[in-house]
């Protein structure tokens, strides 16, 4: 007996098969459209709400003089512990530094945010811990994924930093704090490296006998002094504040998204409704024909 290939059959999903599958079941599905908004519901109005805060800024650093030596002054710079790179590599390093654990800890430390950002474990009235105090590393993770965020645009080089916090107040003053500090942090920083090298060359011009490398120590000193000036004067070190983080406006509350998600929370109902329909009928979600 020869087997006879038999061709697939085509199922074709039917409007009206839809429609009706849906109807028999609008019950169960509008259920559970009915449950899991309404506990959407209750998630966004027991949750805190909190608002968003941005200041933004460039980096308001340059390459220096020293961007342009090459040559007989590269080997001496690199000497005196002075870096050639230009104003892209620094502003990374800069973008970097404000980002970084060691930076985020130190303000984290400085304000005394344990309490606030763990507010939840923290007894306030009898300033004590309830539980297991929580460790520097938390915080930093805490603060880094769900309190602040950097955005940078690579077309202008504007950077944005945001702070999502439950007081649109303490927000705004943590933006602004935060930029304010590592600026300052990095002028120390710049100010005590220029001091070295310029520390170095004048070791260096004393013992030099040759004409010539004195003159290429003198033009590399005379650089790293007026870097030193820049550092002690300009009012913006490394980042220009173009636009202050302010307060938000009350009502411009950035999360939750009410309608959003309870939006969400009503298509997720739906899309289980419809499974539990397709599983208790023991058959496909749409009917075939």
């Amino acid at each position: 007996m020869n087997d006879v290939a038999r061709e697939p059959v085509q199922y074709e999903v039917s409007l009206v098969a839809m429609a009706q599958f849906l109807w028999r079941n609008i019950l169960l599905i509008g259920g559970c459209m009915v449950l899991f908004g309404g506990a959407a519901t209750a998630l966004v109005i027991m949750a805190t709400p909190k608002w968003r805060s941005e200041v933004v800024f460039s980096p308001a650093s340059s390459s220096g003089g020293l961007g342009n030596m090459g040559g007989q002054l590269g080997g001496l710079a690199a000497i005196a512990g002075i870096e050639l790179g230009g104003a892209s590599k620094k502003t990374d390093e800069e973008l970097a530094y404000l980002r970084s654990r060691g930076f985020t800890a130190q303000f984290i430390q400085r304000h005394d945010l344990l309490p606030v950002l763990f507010a939840s474990r923290w007894d306030a009235q009898n300033k004590r811990w309830t539980g297991e105090p929580p460790t520097m590393g938390e915080a930093v993770k805490r603060f880094s994924n769900q309190v602040r965020q950097i955005s940078e645009d690579r077309r202008t080089g504007i950077v944005t930093m945001s702070i999502l916090w439950r007081d649109r107040f303490v927000a705004a003053q943590w933006a602004n704090a935060l930029l304010a500090e590592a600026d300052d942090a990095l002028r120390k920083r710049a100010i005590a490296e220029l001091t070295r090298s310029i520390d170095y060359l004048k070791a260096e011009s004393s013992d030099a006998s040759v004409v010539e490398v004195q003159a290429a120590v003198y033009k590399v000193m005379e650089s790293e002094l007026k870097d030193a000036m820049l550092a002690r004067t300009r009012d913006a070190y490394a980042f220009k504040v173009l636009d202050p983080a302010v307060a938000a406006d009350p009502k411009d509350i950035a999360s939750p998204k009410k309608v959003l998600d309870i939006g969400i929370g009503c298509a997720f109902g739906l899309l289980v409704g419809i499974l539990c329909a397709a599983v208790i009928r023991r058959g496909p979600a749409w009917p075939r024909r």
